[in-house]
């Protein structure tokens, strides 16, 4: 009975713990995933002569003697991809099945000890969207995250893939309305917007440096109609 009673408080406790400790992994989920998909972060430097075909070589942000693509950047990814599997990936599965796990208490109006500790992941929105937030964490971590797996030289591509994420998502956002505050979902539309409009911007501009660099100004100028 006695360490029946041990296993129990210390059941009790750790459960007492949850609350701040999911908190606590939820708030660094997309800082520390961003710092691990910065091994495929590299930097493109051109090579090649003015005028001669376009050559580039591609080095680490956060080290630049390690040249992306070679033999001593694949160990450094290799490692990443598991701490990828580990912490991002491993979040969101964990949040998502938290969520899950909490359909039937939130549809039946009953809160039980897991629906408390994960207020914080659902308390803000409707309860046919309760599970929103994983959508949300979902997003955050393709748009600082998983686009740098689109090597380097495809830059652009990564600029369309968030571009098209941020489009979808805010025309998904402003129809189903997922928060129960008409404010929330006011400023979530309009964050989205503004993020939206953050990166047809840098679009724009990198189509225009992406001109320049192989034609020049002039061309550049004439093909996005700046010279009129």
């Amino acid at each position: 009975p006695r360490e029946r009673s041990l296993y129990a408080e210390a059941a009790l406790g750790l459960l007492d713990l949850t609350p701040a400790g999911l908190v606590l992994i939820f708030c660094f989920v997309p800082s520390i995933s961003a710092s691990i998909f910065r091994s495929w972060s590299c930097q493109a430097y051109t090579i090649s002569p003015p005028g001669e075909e376009l050559e580039q070589v591609s080095y680490m942000r956060q080290d630049a003697s390690v040249e992306c693509g070679s033999d001593d950047h694949g160990p450094i990814t290799a490692l990443a991809t598991g701490f990828i599997v580990l912490w991002p990936v491993g979040s969101l599965v964990l949040f998502t099945s938290l969520l899950a796990a909490c359909y039937k208490p939130l549809q039946a109006k009953s809160p039980n000890a897991l629906t408390r500790a994960t207020a914080f992941l659902h308390r803000e929105y409707e309860k046919t969207w309760y599970w929103w937030e994983a959508v949300e964490l979902a997003r955050k971590l393709v748009l600082t995250g998983f686009v740098l797996l689109i090597p380097e030289k495809n830059a652009f591509l990564r600029l369309m893939v968030a571009t098209l994420v941020c489009s979808c998502y805010a025309v998904v956002l402003a129809v189903v309305r997922p928060y129960k505050r008409v404010e929330d979902n006011v400023l979530a539309v309009a964050t989205s917007l503004a993020l939206l409009l953050l990166f047809l911007g840098t679009n724009w501009s990198t189509i225009f440096l992406g001109i320049e660099e192989r034609s020049g100004t002039d061309d550049a100028d004439a093909v996005l109609g700046f010279d009129n």
